[in-house]
């Protein structure tokens, strides 16, 4: 299911059917959180984007009770920018430095490569639900360098403090494109009397989709292990220092709409 929501009052618009890949929903003055598969989620006049996006992640538990507790980003605000690493130095995901799984091909950047908006600072904040973005490989630098976001650190030792730590996780995202129209007005030859308004739309595309990789680490980036959709994911050691990395290596800008982590406990 998709939830549509007005941008300036956060009010509910209306529910939809999950779109089929290729399908897009336009979304000026608005935005859409999509409700993972198999969350049962109730949205009523008294829902918010921020009730919305706890239920549709606590739903995950009940589907995959093998897990005990989960974290989740709807990039709704510049609190949830703050949970990304958008400093100098942040690990990144490297051949050097991934353990399981396939490690990028790319060389990573300086700094993560993402659109993010801007986040609490003196300034105004810039940051909007579904602007998110891990930005295509840069194609222009002698070494061609990918697209990243990546979570900064979570203690994961609150959770479960008599044994801290996991060894084990399932990742849960949706991406998308987002494309947007020309505001068009002609008014002299063939062209005349056209007139059409400037559309942004969200484009539903596979959620592993070419070049995307997506990985975990609990040692804080010392170690990375590719996460493959709504699969486990063994870490092999545990570990409390938990971050995700989304990597893009595709030439495409991908929109990250939202993610979920799932957190089994140690015995």
């Amino acid at each position: 299911m998709q939830v549509v929501f007005n941008l300036a009052s956060n009010a509910v618009v209306t529910t939809q059917s999950d779109p089929e890949v290729g399908e897009t929903t336009t979304i000026n003055g608005q935005y859409a959180l999509v409700i993972p598969p198999g969350a049962a989620v109730t949205v009523d006049a008294t829902s918010t984007a921020a009730s919305v996006a706890l239920d549709a992640a606590t739903e995950l538990l009940v589907r995959y009770p093998m897990y005990d507790h989960v974290l989740y980003n709807y990039f709704l605000d510049s609190t949830d920018i703050a949970d990304l690493d958008l400093s100098s130095g942040a690990p990144q995901p490297t051949s050097g430095t991934v353990s399981g799984g396939g490690a990028p091909t790319l060389d990573p950047g300086p700094v993560p490569r993402c659109q993010v908006g801007r986040g609490a600072g003196p300034a105004p904040v810039g940051s909007a639900p579904n602007s998110v973005a891990i930005l295509p490989q840069n194609g222009v630098d002698l070494n061609p360098t990918f697209g990243c976001v990546i979570t900064d650190t979570v203690d994961l030792t609150p959770f479960n403090p008599g044994t801290p730590g996991t060894d084990n996780v399932m990742m849960w995202w949706e991406v998308a494109e987002v494309n947007t129209t020309e505001d068009i007005a002609h008014g002299y030859n063939v062209t005349a009397g056209v007139n059409s308004p400037a559309f942004r739309q969200l484009e539903k595309i596979d959620q592993e989709p070419a070049g995307l990789l997506v990985y975990a680490s609990v040692d804080d980036g010392v170690t990375w292990f590719e996460a493959p959709y709504l699969q486990p994911t063994d870490l092999v050691t545990s570990g409390t220092d938990l971050r995700v990395a989304f990597v893009n290596e595709s030439t495409t800008k991908i929109y990250l709409t939202g993610f979920a982590i799932l957190i089994q406990d140690l015995p």
